[in-house]
């Protein structure tokens, strides 16, 4: 009997000219944004190559090391082979970070070069996904129940002694199957491309993270499916059961994310980069008036006075060069507590940012969309943990640059300056590196927005049987 139902069911989809326009749109979509995502991300791995080519000619002779402290040292975010299919920060953040910089971000974002992808925002395959499959999802269900409740056909088929649980597992099941079809058939097109393209070249953990996002793309579907599948159980008419849930898909899909973010902005608040910058600036004063008294029993203790002549010039009595050897000294324990405290500044914003993003998180788990973005990121390696951890790295490496161009004796000749770079002595410098999670520890990383999306499954589905067991088909 529950076989009969699905392949009714399934068939009912399969002939229907809304059928026929799902699979025609969803095809044309999916396979679309895989060869726009594709095309971006070669694009975007030539300038990432052209960038470190760059870096390589600024650190090769005649130069000098000077060139590092001028930003020839720098960091670029290489693009990630799965933002093709979850773009995530990829064009949003920058691509660049330079540690010479007071301030230690990253810039040259794809949204600087083209405005206009900021406004429309990213074409992604999970971007078809959270907009146009789940509507798709919503418009295969939302009659499933209360059309043939207004046709007669369900008093019909409960009078033949169909129990109502398994005919609505049989619907739940059939429904599904043909939501899977037209979707199915594109995406495994869109493997076969990636595994083809000559420019890709994907690694194996790099299948199977895309392996993960695909599942989780059917288990967000899921959710809208059974929400379709809940309202119109609840619901007599069809046409009420679609304006309800394209106005729960609106909300729950597109406002709560929106929301969240501005709720925690307002309960969390953080400073901004002028306030970091005044802050930094502040405490740069702090420590040059704590430090006065001794440059001033330095030039005491070499007895260096400074005699104005007029116009603007003085005349230095004293011995002006054993004092500025001493003040050299002083001026590296200066920048030392300046970085000291640049850095302390540094580690708290972070710390405030980070709170004010785990709340704005916490807010918009109550979404599927937020739930499938903050997954379908990090297992592709696009999403705001990563672009924190790359930040991280460049904060944990300016100190240590910065150490390295002021203690190295290797690296300034006798006058102060910068020597012609040395191969030797450049093998020496101090790396920037940037860790990964691996896959087992980014799978427990999403297993939250993972649970949450079972979750509403889980509600739903329970919902919707309590409502068509208690429904009146007349």
């Amino acid at each position: 009997m529950l076989k009969d139902i699905i392949k009714k069911e399934i068939l009912d989809h399969l002939l229907s000219s809304k059928f026929v326009f799902m699979f025609i749109i969803c095809s044309v979509l999916i396979l679309l944004s895989v060869h726009i995502g594709t095309v971006e991300y070669l694009e975007n791995r030539k300038i990432h190559e052209d960038d470190e080519a760059g870096i390589m000619w600024a650190l090769t002779p005649p130069n000098t090391y000077g060139m590092i402290g001028e930003g020839a040292v720098r960091l670029y975010r290489p693009p990630q082979t799965l933002g093709i299919i979850v773009k995530g920060v990829e064009d949003a953040a920058g691509r660049a970070s330079y540690p010479h910089l007071p301030e230690v971000g990253l810039s040259e974002s794809m949204y600087e070069s083209n405005p206009l992808t900021a406004v429309f925002g990213a074409f992604d395959l999970m971007f078809i996904v959270k907009m146009a499959l789940s509507l798709f999802a919503i418009l295969l269900i939302y009659d499933t129940i209360c059309g043939e409740r207004e046709k007669g056909t369900l008093k019909l088929a409960l009078s033949n002694s169909v129990p109502r649980d398994r005919l609505l597992l049989g619907k739940f099941i059939g429904g599904y199957i043909s939501l899977c079809i037209p979707i199915l058939l594109p995406l495994l097109l869109s493997l076969i491309y990636l595994s083809l393209h000559p420019g890709i070249g994907m690694t194996g953990e790099e299948w199977r993270r895309l392996a993960v996002i695909f599942f989780m793309f059917l288990v967000y579907l899921s959710v809208f499916f059974c929400l379709g599948l809940l309202v119109s159980s609840l619901t007599a008419r069809s046409s009420t059961s679609l304006i309800v849930l394209l106005f729960l898909w609106c909300v729950w899909g597109m406002v709560v994310p929106k929301a969240s973010v501005i709720i925690a902005g307002m309960l969390r608040p953080i400073p901004s980069q002028n306030e970091i910058y005044t802050q930094k600036a502040l405490s740069s004063n702090e420590v040059s008036q704590e430090l006065a008294p001794r440059q001033q029993a330095l030039m005491e203790q070499f007895n260096v006075k400074m005699i104005p002549m007029g116009g603007g010039s003085y005349r230095i009595e004293g011995d002006y060069q054993g004092y500025q050897v001493a003040l050299s000294e002083l001026n590296v324990e200066r920048a030392r507590l300046v970085a000291e405290k640049s850095a302390k500044i540094d580690s708290d914003y972070q710390l405030k940012k980070a709170a004010q993003a785990s709340l704005a998180k916490n807010l918009s788990r109550i979404s599927p969309a937020s739930a499938l973005t903050f997954s379908a990121t990090a297992m592709a390696r696009t999403g705001v943990d990563d672009y924190n951890r790359f930040l991280k790295a460049m904060l944990d490496y300016k100190p240590v640059l910065s150490n390295w161009l002021r203690t190295s004796p290797d690296i300034r000749n006798e006058k102060g300056g910068y020597k012609e770079i040395d191969p030797v002595t450049l093998a020496g410098m101090p790396r920037a590196t940037v860790a990964h999670d691996s896959l087992s520890l980014t799978v427990v990383r999403v297993l939250p927005d993972l649970i949450a999306m079972f979750v509403m499954i889980a509600i739903l589905t329970v919902g919707a049987y309590f409502a068509f067991i208690r429904c009146d088909v007349r």
